[in-house]
């Protein structure tokens, strides 16, 4: 079973104003979270993925729907009842939510106290967690003297204080700068990998998904709409909002004011070359193009590696005559995707063979 299932979750709130609709924050999602897995949930600013969030640590009830945690229906539950459903789920803030006026081993201790644990137990696993997350150095500092990545250790460590099974992330890496982030991002990683809580990630940031979850799902308007593997999401996406997102991040095929401004700059004809996870590789294009004697440069795109898996789009402006060039992109057509573009194609060459957008 899913540690984790919403199974037609809809969160609606009243009317803003009397002549106003309510407002559809979770419209109707589906999904499951596998034991184990960091499972990413992205969108833009109002898509519902906070929403979404303070459903599933149940500190906001859902409309309809099921929601389903470590084997329980929280739409069943009373307060008392969810209060227990809690203190088996860690929540870390963008903002930290630290005590300002408690030291980093009091910050951690806090739940710990309030979920009566004896003070040994408690002595103990603070000073654990210290040096679980690298602070044991900082156990007397108050937060106003900790820099904005140990602040964040700090979060992760009261999150984890009894042991949860699940820790939400919410944009917890918003307000760090990127050195941080990665550190705080490797740490999550550790927390998974070594202690196996699953983690859910709130965010809007594409390279917090690429670089720590292993599933996303895609959220736009309060719907879930697209989710799967990381990989397959992101060398693939199918949806305009996944495709948005990804466009952040990973260069594919040209827009047309992109090929038009390629063109202005470049000679020659423009191709997009798309690589996939057993595709065969940038190199043996280029060495199929030098056979050919054809001249070229990569004008624009990458290639992205997700836990060793490659995928990407490369366009190259290629120099040479035509047939050349024909019988050059035909070989290459047997073994790799071929997509081209621009203005220099030859009447009736331009075109997108098995095109991944």
């Amino acid at each position: 079973m899913p540690i984790v299932s919403l199974q037609g979750v809809t969160k609606t709130y009243p009317p803003t104003a009397r002549d106003s609709a309510p407002v559809i924050a979770v419209d109707d999602v589906s999904l499951d979270i596998a034991q184990g897995d960091v499972f990413g949930i992205i969108g833009y600013s109002g898509a519902g993925k906070s929403t979404l969030v303070r459903l599933i640590n149940a500190l906001e009830p859902t409309t309809s729907g099921r929601l389903i945690v470590d084997g329980v229906d929280l739409t069943t539950l009373t307060e008392r009842e969810l209060r227990r459903v809690r203190s088996g789920i860690g929540m870390i803030f963008q903002q930290f939510n630290l005590f300002s006026a408690k030291t980093v081993r009091a910050n951690i201790a806090y739940p710990l106290t309030l979920a009566g644990w004896a003070k040994a137990d408690i002595e103990a696993r603070v000073t654990e967690l210290l040096a679980f997350v690298g602070l044991s150095d900082k156990a007397k500092a108050f937060p106003e003297q900790l820099s904005g990545g140990q602040k964040q250790r700090v979060g992760i460590a009261r999150a984890l204080a009894t042991r949860p099974a699940i820790l939400l992330a919410d944009e917890a890496t918003s307000a760090l700068d990127p050195q941080t982030t990665h550190e705080v991002l490797e740490l999550l990683a550790r927390v998974n990998r070594e202690q196996g809580v699953t983690i859910v990630v709130i965010t809007h940031e594409m390279d917090v998904i690429q670089t720590l979850a292993t599933k996303v799902a895609v959220m736009e308007g309060g719907r879930v709409v697209e989710q799967g593997e990381v990989f397959e999401v992101f060398s693939n996406p199918r949806n305009p909002a996944s495709q948005r997102f990804v466009g952040t991040v990973i260069k594919g095929i040209p827009s047309p004011a992109e090929q038009a401004s390629l063109g202005a700059r470049h000679e020659g004809r423009l191709v997009t070359f798309s690589f996939r996870d057993g595709d065969s590789s940038q190199a043996q294009v280029f060495l199929d193009l030098a056979e050919a004697g054809l001249a070229f440069e990569l004008v624009y795109g990458g290639i992205n590696d997700i836990r060793g898996r490659a995928f990407g789009h490369l366009t190259l402006a290629i120099r040479g005559a035509d047939a050349a060039i024909d019988a050059a992109l035909r070989k290459i057509r047997e073994h790799a995707t071929v997509t081209e573009i621009g203005s220099d194609a030859p009447a009736g060459t331009a075109r997108a063979e098995g095109e991944v957008r």
